[in-house]
């Protein structure tokens, strides 16, 4: 798989950074043991590092001590940058310069020193129109205000007189992409004549270095549209969805795609706006009742008037036959 370097625009919204260097650059550091000393000389109190077992001699080399302190030397700064991304990605906060990562409780002591970058994911609102899924009815778009960075999202009225439909997917998904592909007109055209409500919620469960983080990433972008195009939203979530089964994430590729699909969003994509909220969503549908029935199990998740859909998410008639056994709120 070919590498490319991290998105250049990433850390102007969603991820904070706080910039500071060394009074003296020190040195280049070439090896883990290197990084090690100089994390030591620098201020680390966690002396106890443990070199951790490589699969492949291309891995990254990684030393932790305890559960809270962690370096990483990486072949080059590119992918150092890509695995502070990922710890970014999980809530983490690090230091990144050159070709090394450190996580550690002193960041800001260890920074006078080293130099370089302390990054972390920082909270911001949601997008509109999806609080935290968006949903669509004969009248297009259900508005709905913008998650708070510390808030809840308001939970939205069951439909009444219409089928409730919920469809959870994350935008690395293949089988999401499948049920889309399969049943996304038959989804459009319930909500469009008066059905059904059908609300979309993009999660992040399958983040990888390879992919691009190809599943936070992506529900960013879906909710850049939600915020500023929502018209657009269902056949962008439709093209995003095949796009990243065969492609690694890039943000001016999507941020291309989009705009072929109607949505003209700046740099959102680019930027990771969303990023905060997409953590935040995917935990509130793994840790919370959607629906009122069961937290988030996997992905692709159909749930129909309460009830979730177990058949085969490739199969469009089976799809429709169970929702039309369900029984709409009245």
């Amino acid at each position: 798989m070919r590498r490319r370097a991290w998105p250049a625009g990433l850390a102007i919204a969603a991820i904070a950074v706080l910039a500071g260097c060394a009074a003296t650059p020190p040195a280049p550091i070439t090896t883990i043991g290197e990084l090690g000393a100089a994390y030591l000389e620098a201020g680390g109190a966690c002396s106890d590092l443990v070199e951790q077992y490589r699969a492949a001699d291309t891995d990254p080399v990684v030393a932790t001590c305890g559960a809270d302190t962690e370096l990483v030397l990486a072949a080059d700064a590119g992918e150092a940058q890509a695995i502070a991304t990922e710890r970014q990605l999980q809530e983490q906060t690090v230091l990144v310069a050159d070709r090394w990562v450190i996580r550690d409780p002193a960041l800001e002591t260890i920074q006078q020193s080293l130099g370089g970058q302390i990054v972390r994911l920082a909270p911001a609102d949601g997008p509109a129109n999806m609080a935290d899924a968006i949903a669509f009815d004969a009248d297009g778009v259900v508005e709905a205000d913008p998650v708070l960075a510390e808030g809840e999202p308001v939970p939205a009225e069951p439909a009444t007189g219409m089928h409730d439909i919920l469809v959870v997917v994350d935008p690395r998904c293949d089988y999401c992409a499948r049920a889309l592909a399969a049943s996304g007109e038959q989804l459009e055209r319930l909500a469009d004549e008066g059905q059904a409500r059908v609300a979309y919620l993009p999660v992040s469960l399958g983040d990888e270095i390879g992919n691009g983080y190809a599943s936070t990433l992506g529900a960013n972008a879906l909710a850049c549209v939600a915020d500023g195009a929502p018209d657009a939203y269902r056949p962008f979530q439709s093209a995003l969805l095949v796009h990243l089964q065969s492609d690694r994430f890039d943000a001016s590729e999507v941020t291309a795609l989009a705009s072929e699909h109607g949505a003209e969003v700046g740099d959102c994509i680019g930027s990771a706006e969303f990023a905060w909220w997409v953590r935040q969503a995917t935990v509130r549908a793994i840790e919370e009742p959607l629906q009122g029935v069961e937290p988030l199990r996997g992905v692709p998740t159909i749930l129909v008037d309460g009830v979730t859909f177990g058949g085969d998410v490739s199969d469009a008639d089976a799809l429709a036959a169970f929702i039309a056994a369900q029984t709409p709120r009245a």
